[in-house]
């Protein structure tokens, strides 16, 4: 599928994106001494500098940035052509990114479905004085890492929360979801490895022989198990997790 207009535009402003950005958080390097605040006045900024540009190259967008730091995406544009997001992140340079990017059981509803396009905005400060370093901006599938053992995206395993990749990988520009299919793919490689961990590490063992014969006829003879509803309590469907490609 072509892309967007939209995508278009904010794909080709990332040479001056990072420039604004890193023109900005420099001078303001005195400013955010405390290490403590120092990455919440680096987000506010970037996404005010951000909003800004975007407005004089998408005129006939509504872009808005929530109240609540808690509610994604930090910047959304709405146009005809549909809902994009822009999310800002700031990590320390100390210790590789961690931080959350979506959830594995819910991204292809709460993200893939609802937004035409992502980008992730990542800003990296020094921790021991809060001092800026360096803007990384790219499309949301190339900030997410590799999972070592599903050959999928990287996770938590414990929760599921998808991770992005190292500081060396961003520093040598390693994408490893160069195509939405390649992304898709490597989705479903996780869900089912976590699936297939969580069964070995926590289920197995609380089995009987006789309940692990039940498991084992399931992929024979699946059970009659009601039907449920796919709307959740809000009312919001939830489509199949691979059936949506």
């Amino acid at each position: 599928m072509a892309a967007t207009k939209t995508e278009k535009i904010i794909n080709d402003l990332k040479p001056e994106i990072l420039k604004v950005v890193t023109e900005h958080l420099t001078a303001i390097a005195n400013e955010t001494h405390d290490v403590a605040i120092a990455w919440k006045k680096m987000q506010d900024d970037t996404a005010n500098v951000v909003m800004t540009l975007l407005g004089k190259h998408l005129p006939t967008s509504k872009i808005t940035s929530p109240k609540s730091k808690s509610v994604y995406p930090d910047i959304k544009i709405i146009n005809e052509e549909g809902t994009f997001a822009i999310d800002i992140k700031v990590n320390e340079d100390s210790k590789n990114p961690w931080f959350d990017m979506a959830r594995l059981d819910t991204m292809l509803e709460s993200r893939i479905a609802k937004y035409v396009e992502e980008w992730e905005l990542v800003i990296q400060f020094r921790n021991t004085d809060g001092k800026f370093i360096k803007a990384y901006f790219n499309l949301f599938r190339e900030v997410v890492g590799n999972h070592k053992f599903s050959g999928g995206i990287k996770y938590r395993p414990y929760d599921g929360k998808v991770r992005p990749k190292t500081w060396s990988e961003f520093d040598k520009d390693v994408i490893y979801w160069d195509t939405k299919e390649k992304f898709l793919d490597g989705v479903e490689k996780s869900i089912k490895y976590r699936w297939k961990s969580n069964i070995s590490k926590h289920l197995v063992a609380k089995l009987s022989a006789e309940e692990k014969e039940e498991f084992k006829k399931l992929f024979d003879t699946p059970l009659d198990i009601p039907e449920e509803s796919d709307e959740d309590e809000n009312g919001d469907v939830n489509p199949d997790l691979f059936n949506q490609k």
